[in-house]
């Protein structure tokens, strides 16, 4: 699937190093070589579990940092699209990485908690430990602050693969694993005539936004396949 019918994906900048994650078919092989089944799910790409796993008896959880990886040639790309002025730098590409991976874990903990599930950061019985990640990430408009009047408006932000490992957190025992791949766009813009989304503005703030509304959307989705 890959437009959510909910809030998804825009990605920009800022700080804390990430490391890069599996590929999606890499890490789905590896559910099933682990002897995970795959389940069928209305909101996720794929979804993988333990035959007879009882995830929903587990009330605790703890979040491993968040992990990212932008999309192979994403930097050439972009810049091939850019006036020099404005080309991305490594250390901006950096950034941009590191931002992705930076807001994962909080936004997860933060819809976990909010369904009731106690956060902490030791494990022990009755606690799964989730750790998240982010790869193929492709970043439409970067924002990067320059001098003179800067507007860029796309019809969507760019697009991502986020997965999650789910562990019983004192064996290490892989519980599940959910690999979806999202397209980013703002469902709430006025639709054309034709039922296309219009271009809307991107900038630090909007980036940021619809950042953190991605992965508490995404988180959403996992939580209900795990309670």
């Amino acid at each position: 699937m890959n437009v959510k019918t909910g809030i998804v994906v825009l990605l920009a900048l800022l700080a804390g190093p990430a490391i890069a994650a599996d590929s999606p078919g890499a890490a789905a092989a590896g559910a099933t070589g682990e002897g995970l089944l795959a389940v069928q799910s209305r909101t996720l790409d794929q979804v993988f579990v333990r035959p007879n796993a009882d995830l929903s008896s587990y009330r605790k959880i703890m979040v491993d940092p968040g992990k990212a990886e932008l999309r192979k040639n994403w930097l050439r790309d972009t810049n091939s699209q850019r006036d020099p002025a404005r080309w991305v730098t490594r250390t901006d590409a950096q950034e941009i990485t590191d931002e992705a991976a930076k807001g994962l874990a909080p936004a997860v903990a933060d819809v976990f908690k909010r369904q009731g599930y106690e956060i902490v950061t030791t494990p022990g019985p009755g606690v799964l430990r989730l750790s998240p990640s982010v790869t193929d990430l492709y970043v439409n408009a970067p924002y990067l602050p320059a001098p003179g009047i800067q507007k860029t408006n796309v019809r969507d932000a760019g697009e991502a693969t986020l997965s999650l490992d789910v562990r019983d957190s004192v064996s290490g025992t892989l519980l599940a694993r959910i690999i979806d791949r999202s397209t980013a766009q703002e469902m709430r813009a006025p639709a054309t005539a034709g039922g296309q989304l219009t271009a809307n503005p991107a900038d630090s703030v909007t980036n940021r936004f619809w950042f953190d509304a991605l992965y508490r959307q995404w988180a959403d989705y996992c939580r209900k396949v795990i309670g």
